[in-house]
């Protein structure tokens, strides 16, 4: 039986303009990582997926994926997504608190096949990806959810729930409500 729930996340905040830069875990200056805020929404999430309000839909993950980096070259923005850290960054602080390794061989432009193995997963799966892509996922799942991912929008959660008799996943969105001036 496929996952009986489906959790997609952008990855936390970016650069935009520089400054402000994107910084590794470590402290130093790298464009392909989180900004200050996206690493605070990183750490929020933790304890939104492993202690989480069932009343809005969140559940905690027994699966957690993040797109790899490497893979073909793919520009989004003028960036080269297929080096972006953060979609790692943003699920890590999750995945080390449920001791659970992110799966991240499947890499931006791959959506199809990610699809295809979520679908090998039971419970809950948490996904974490470069949000104009992340459309594609719930498609190749069968799921009425939107064709776009807004720009501007760090702070939600697309919920996807398995409809057996149809084989097809229910959309809702969730507001994380984590850090200053979410919605």
């Amino acid at each position: 039986m496929p996952p009986t729930k489906i959790l997609l996340v952008r990855h936390a905040e970016k650069p935009v303009v520089e400054p402000p830069f994107g910084i590794t875990a470590d402290g130093v200056q790298d464009n392909h990582s989180l900004i200050v805020r996206g690493w605070q929404r990183a750490g929020a999430l933790a304890p939104f997926f492993t202690s989480p309000n069932l009343a809005g839909g969140v559940t905690t993950p027994g699966t957690i994926y993040a797109s790899g980096t490497g893979g073909a070259s793919l520009l989004v923005d003028e960036e080269d997504v297929s080096k972006s850290l953060r979609p790692q960054q943003t699920v890590t602080p999750t995945a080390e608190k449920l001791i659970i390794t992110p799966i991240t061989r499947f890499f931006v432009g791959q959506e199809a096949a990610l699809a295809t193995d979520i679908r090998t997963r039971a419970g809950v799966v948490l996904v974490g990806w470069e949000h104009t892509h992340i459309p594609m996922i719930p498609s190749a799942l069968k799921s009425n959810a939107p064709n776009s991912w807004p720009d501007d929008r760090f702070d939600v959660v697309w919920i996807l729930d398995y409809q057996p008799k149809t084989d097809t996943y229910a959309f809702t969105q969730v507001n994380q409500s984590l850090l200053s001036g979410d919605a």
